[in-house]
């Protein structure tokens, strides 16, 4: 009697999970089911001025292979494509200032680039500086970015750069993130040297002639991966617009209830938000208390199209990033089509205008209108904006950013160890549990399947 798998899912994570299984053992029946009628999760690519534009992340991290090597394996290598620029600007005390050459997350590893920005004070400045001549004073796991930054670089470096950074990418409090999770470059940095800036220097270290980009995306956008990935699944059975309302263990098997119906099944990839699992497996009781005690943040994003000639602002770089000390809605611009040069035309520009974080959850009280409309009034101020907005899109991605609080580690091995007990045959995956990001799901992703096959042997 074969095996069945049940993916509980379909974002990227699920579906990863899902054709890992059926590389690894086709003879193996799998079904993936999707509450949503679309697939992908937070990856979606939509009509926007005529052209396909991310509503969600519009790029990858190619620091780790998983997401370069699944676009290797699906043939999507020519339609990688790099951003146009490196550049990008910071809102100090209202007015926008470049980012300083030399930053690793917000880190500033060379002191001549960091003072001539203005982006901190002197002082500041050289307080990071100190940073070469501090002891080692690495306090052991369990540290914020927030207090990893302030201890070896003072407040203005973790206000004006690395929080808005790194917490942009989060939607989070870099005073309440994991330093070995949500900045592991940091801290590995900080735990290997006595010195932050020299531990970085040494990790951002290439060999002459290389020079790989740090992001990646697709021409027809991140949409794209998805949609190569379900068409080369075959006939897959995937059935979205099947939400599922609960998961429990029945005489060995496991059962997957549905609102239609119930499939007992051998094992169960579980790739859906931290806060959905806690309610589909309320029979485990304790691993779904703490799963519902990962604290997720909300973001509003909105796409916005003007005539490029509207535009007073020079548009020489991917973006801004807004501190929360500048106390606006906004918290960081994408200049996609300055950003990507597969978007760029002589006619048209167009923002990704972020709004919402850890703390802050102003966005979400508004309507689309009145966010559309609060949003521009801070935007057109800053970019010197004199002209109609052509077109908007506002797409909500609620509870959607985790937030990886110090122990968050931990609190994962604790949730695992309550589902080998309880629920066993289940595994997890997702940006909830151990990396956010495309490349670190469809690793879970990858590695789940790869778990579940190997609980099947042993039945």
């Amino acid at each position: 009697m074969s095996k069945k798998v049940i993916v509980v899912g379909g974002g990227i994570a699920g579906l990863a999970a899902f054709r890992q299984r059926q590389m690894q053992q086709p003879n193996i029946d799998v079904v993936l089911l999707e509450a949503s009628p679309q697939l992908g999760g937070k990856i979606r690519t939509t009509d926007f001025l005529g052209r396909q534009i991310d509503e969600g992340a519009d790029a990858f991290i190619t620091r780790v292979p998983w997401a370069l090597e699944l676009c290797d394996q699906l043939g999507l290598d020519s339609f990688l494509v790099s951003p146009a620029s490196s550049n990008a600007y910071v809102l100090i005390n209202g007015v926008l200032r470049k980012l300083p050459k030399g930053l690793v997350l917000g880190v500033p590893t060379k002191l001549l680039p960091l003072i001539r920005s203005r982006v901190v004070s002197p002082f500041a400045a050289l307080r990071a500086g100190f940073d070469r001549f501090l002891p080692d004073d690495w306090p052991g796991d369990d540290e914020s970015v927030g207090g990893l930054i302030r201890r070896r670089m003072g407040d203005q470096i973790a206000d004006r750069l690395v929080d808005p950074l790194i917490g942009s990418i989060n939607a989070g409090d870099t005073d309440h993130l994991d330093a070995a999770l949500a900045a592991p470059q940091l801290e590995t940095a900080a735990r290997r040297h006595r010195s932050l800036i020299s531990g970085l220097k040494e990790q951002t270290k290439k060999p002459a002639g290389t020079s790989a980009p740090v992001f990646l995306g697709l021409e027809l956008g991140m949409g794209q991966l998805i949609e190569t990935l379900v068409r080369s699944l075959g006939e897959a059975d995937i059935r979205t617009g099947t939400p599922v309302t609960g998961i429990n263990k029945n005489s060995g098997n496991l059962v997957v209830r549905t609102q239609q119906t119930s499939i007992e099944c051998d094992a169960v990839i579980l790739a859906t938000p931290a806060h959905q699992a806690a309610l589909l497996l309320a029979e485990c009781q304790t691993a779904a208390d703490r799963l519902s005690s990962i604290e997720h943040a909300s973001v509003a994003m909105v796409t916005m199209g003007f005539r490029q000639a509207d535009v007073g602002h020079p548009l020489d770089g991917s973006g801004m990033l807004i501190p929360r000390g500048e106390g606006l809605l906004t918290t960081a611009v994408s200049w996609g089509s300055s950003k990507w040069p597969h978007w760029t035309d002589t006619e048209h520009a167009i923002f990704r205008v972020s709004a919402g974080r850890a703390g802050d959850t102003r966005a979400l009280a508004l309507e689309d209108d009145e966010l559309v409309e609060a949003l521009l009034t801070e935007v057109a101020n800053i970019l010197d904006i004199n002209g109609d907005l052509l077109e908007w899109r506002v797409s909500r991605w609620i509870d959607a950013f985790p937030q990886y609080a110090p122990g968050h580690d931990r609190l994962v091995a604790a949730i695992e160890r309550d589902l080998r007990s309880e629920m066993g045959g289940l595994f997890l995956a997702g940006a909830g549990y151990k990396g956010i990001g495309i490349p670190a799901c469809i690793q879970q992703g990858n590695q789940s399947a790869e778990a579940a096959l190997d609980y099947l042997k042993t039945l």
